[in-house]
């Protein structure tokens, strides 16, 4: 059976574009305008930033919170960054609970950035707290993505390169070995 030799090069093409940007063609199972949204996995998480600063009171001189996912179960081992003026002091991994804890130098303003979340807190001693200042914080994340994980499946599949390197190399050498053009018998 042989193709025409336009399939060929559609295939070709089609397939060197796909290795060179997967994401784009994937859309990494994100929804675009006017995309399908296959439901096979769940779109890619943003981070959200808050605008306004929380007032959180210090523990000891410690800064206590906690990363837990949509059910309240705390996520393990996943990164937190405290940082002070846009420069990261100290970057921490939560414990089997989903906590962290972190020994501030001195009250003051502080980010608290987590794969979901990136937060502003105002800092206090208990003595100096505004009344209404939370115990601690709490992050909502995707554990997931917390644990630097990624959808797997067919598209995973589909978007490793070395899978496209293969498949491309398949489909330029199979149909060179069945091409009965060269055949020196005729």
């Amino acid at each position: 059976m042989k193709l025409p030799k336009w399939i060929h090069v559609a295939l070709a093409l089609w397939m060197s574009v796909y290795l060179v940007a997967p994401r784009v063609i994937a859309a990494d199972g994100a929804t675009a305008a006017g995309a399908i949204d296959t439901g096979q996995h769940a779109p890619a998480p943003s981070v959200q930033i808050k605008r306004t600063i929380g007032d959180v009171v210090l523990h000891d001189g410690q800064l206590r919170g906690a990363l837990v996912d949509d059910a309240g179960r705390g996520v393990e081992d996943a990164p937190v960054v405290i940082g002070q003026d846009g420069k990261p002091l100290k970057e921490l991994r939560t414990d089997k609970q989903g906590r962290f804890r972190y020994t501030v130098p001195k009250p003051g303003l502080y980010q608290v950035v987590s794969h979901s979340t990136a937060a502003g807190y105002r800092l206090w001693t208990a003595e100096t707290a505004p009344e209404g200042a939370k115990q601690g914080i709490v992050h909502q994340v995707d554990p997931q993505v917390a644990r630097g994980a990624h959808p797997g499946g067919l598209w995973a599949w589909l978007t490793n390169p070395v899978f496209l390197a293969l498949l491309i190399a398949a489909a330029i050498a199979i149909p060179l070995a069945l091409d009965d053009d060269d055949d020196p018998a005729s």
